[in-house]
This record gives structure tokens, sequence and C-alpha cells, in this order.
């Protein structure tokens, strides 16, 4: 099954065997993924890279799908529909792109067919968590229309500094 975003974009779900894929695609981008996803470190070979796709892909959360991102038929990152929660009827999105398929609006794009994803749902907002010196993922939250609904202060540190998780939402267009 694959999701035609665009000419040049499409999805697919995440399988272990893209594993050589995605390890290529985080050591293009290790520096820049590095300094706001603490799971780039662990994904240096072959068998963590599978490790890092079983684990989200077998995550057993509720709703949860993985993709990898096509650009001009190469795979060059992961979005997600990391979880649902039924009580409150939001999906929190996840994703990431090699640094040579970033700035071509490309996570914006997926955003906006992720409402054909959440379909058989009663999903009503959909919610970005981002490290609050990620630029570039608060840029695609404030760009979907989400807005800033609470912060979390001193998640983890990343880029050597203490950092807050903002959490943004948005409605399902």
């Amino acid at each position: 099954m694959h999701i035609q975003i665009s000419e040049h974009i499409k999805l697919a779900p995440l399988v272990e065997s893209d594993a050589a894929d995605i390890l290529k695609a985080v050591n293009v981008s290790r520096a820049s993924l590095g300094k706001f996803l603490p799971w780039v470190e662990g994904v240096n070979n072959i068998e963590s890279a599978k490790k890092y796709i079983l684990e989200r892909v077998n995550s057993g959360l509720n709703g949860s799908q993985w993709f990898k991102i096509y650009y001009k038929d190469n795979l060059s990152g992961v979005f997600a529909i990391k979880y649902i929660c039924p009580d409150l009827n939001i999906a929190e999105l996840g994703y990431w792109l090699s640094c040579d398929a970033q700035g071509n609006g490309i996570i914006s794009q997926v955003i906006t067919k992720a409402p054909q994803l959440l379909t058989s749902t009663h999903v009503k907002f959909i919610e970005f968590r981002c490290l609050e010196k990620n630029a570039a993922s608060i840029k695609v939250a404030l760009k979907s229309g989400a807005l800033l609904v609470d912060v979390i202060p001193n998640f983890l540190v990343a880029d050597d500094v203490w950092q807050n998780l903002n959490i943004y939402r948005a409605a399902v267009k």
C-alpha cells in the first residue's frame, strides 16, 4: 500500500527490511537529527536500525501507524501516527527527514493528507510534541494551524542543554 502525497512524495508502510535505507538516511543526517531525537545515537548499524523499526511498528499503541517517506524515489524519513488517545480523540504525529530532503515542504504536505489515515477513527485533533529549540518542527506544527497547548519543563537534555517539550494541537481539517 502506497499513499501518493504529491508527484515526488509518497508514503509506504515501514517494515523491517527497510533497515539498510533507514540506517543510510540516519547516517547522512546524524548530526542534525541527533540534536533533537535521542534515539539517533543508538541507530548505528543494521541490527539497531531493525530494532528501531520493530520497536515502532510493534509498539502496540492504540492507532499506531508508521510509514517511510519517499521523496523523489529515495527513502528520506519517517512519518507516524504514534498513538491515538480515544478518550480525548487526539492523534500524536511524529516525523523526521534526512537533511538532503529537508526544506521542500515534505512534512507539511504529508500532514495535509494525514486526515485520510484517520478516517476510520474519531480523531478530532492532531498533536505535535517538539523540543523547544527544534525550530523546524515547531514551524511545521504552526503551519498546520496548531497552537501551543502545554509545556513539559526540562523534558530532556538535547544539544547539550535541558529543553522543554512543547505540545501543539490542531483541529483535523
